[in-house]
């Protein structure tokens, strides 16, 4: 039986998540279509008859503007260090670039227990295209085995998993059979917050947007609920109408969304209250980064 770590690192938006996801057979990360969805270190935990992988979902190597992008920057790349192996993930129909720069600097002279994977190569529709690319990565990282695949394919993930699984340490299981992840519940309520947020605003506001659980109750007895109050934060006032919406529809379906998720997650009902506060700069505050697991 084999048992450890994995990074998974890349740049923003190259699929990360989503083979993370499919790979745990769970929703472990949240997914949206906007970049730097992902801003903590999130693991993610397989157990099967071979063994047990405890996957490092990492936030998308960018360039940071604020304190948050580089804490961000920082936790992708020091993710690294201590795993028995990196699955770096490429889009396949993207030129490299200062991210995949950044990543090789670091990951130079890992030969051993790095795979290298060319996510989203279905999108590739001429596959001689794909050519070119492999016979560039190959020469850059000659014994490096690479990997294309489309994180939405579960053969492709099934592969993936026949190339992951001999790159770790023989070992007994760190977690319980059952469990798919160690984040604790008020993360994964400012998680699943944050998704609906993303899903029902546009332009800037995604990335000037943070969820801050602010209260988490237990259920006082067998049937209640659990009350989870969310501060939504917005650096301009300009923004907070845009998540309010008219009238206050938009919060009221960022709530009803994110409140069905949270009860389906946590097996019990939910009161689920959402406050939009701003709070200019807050990207820079050091005490927010910190109570949001940032710092």
């Amino acid at each position: 039986m084999r048992c450890g770590f994995v990074a998974v690192v890349g740049r923003t938006n190259v699929g990360k998540s989503t083979i993370v996801n499919g790979l745990v057979g769970e929703k472990v990360s949240i997914v949206t279509p906007k970049p730097q969805t992902t801003r903590n270190v999130i693991r993610g935990i397989l157990t099967e008859p071979r063994g047990q992988v405890v996957f490092l979902d990492t936030p998308g190597v960018h360039k940071p503007r604020t304190r948050m992008n580089e804490a961000m920057n920082r936790s992708a790349l020091e993710s690294v260090e201590s795993v028995d192996a990196v699955l770096w993930v490429l889009e396949a129909g993207r030129p490299w670039g200062a991210e995949e720069g950044r990543l090789a600097e670091r990951l130079k002279g890992r030969a051993q227990g790095l795979l290298i994977v060319l996510n989203k190569a279905d999108e590739v529709r001429n596959k001689a295209l794909l050519l070119p690319v492999l016979e560039d990565l190959s020469r850059r990282f000659p014994e490096v085995p690479l990997y294309p695949m489309c994180a939405l394919d579960e053969k492709d993930r099934k592969g993936l998993l026949d190339q992951i699984f001999p790159l770790l340490p023989e070992g007994e299981p760190l977690f319980p059979e059952d469990v798919y992840t160690d984040q604790p519940e008020r993360q994964l309520a400012a998680e699943i917050v944050r998704e609906h947020l993303f899903g029902r605003t546009f332009q800037e506001v995604p990335h000037c947007a943070g969820v801050l659980v602010e209260q988490f109750e237990e259920a006082p007895a067998e049937g209640g609920k659990v009350t989870i109050h969310c501060a939504i934060l917005v650096e301009r006032e300009s923004q907070k109408p845009i998540v309010i919406g008219k009238g206050g529809q938009n919060l009221k379906a960022i709530g009803t969304g994110a409140r069905k998720e949270l009860q389906s997650l946590l097996g019990c009902g939910v009161e689920l209250r959402l406050f939009v506060k701003v709070r200019p700069e807050w990207r820079e505050n050091a005490a927010i980064l910190r109570e949001m697991g940032l710092a």
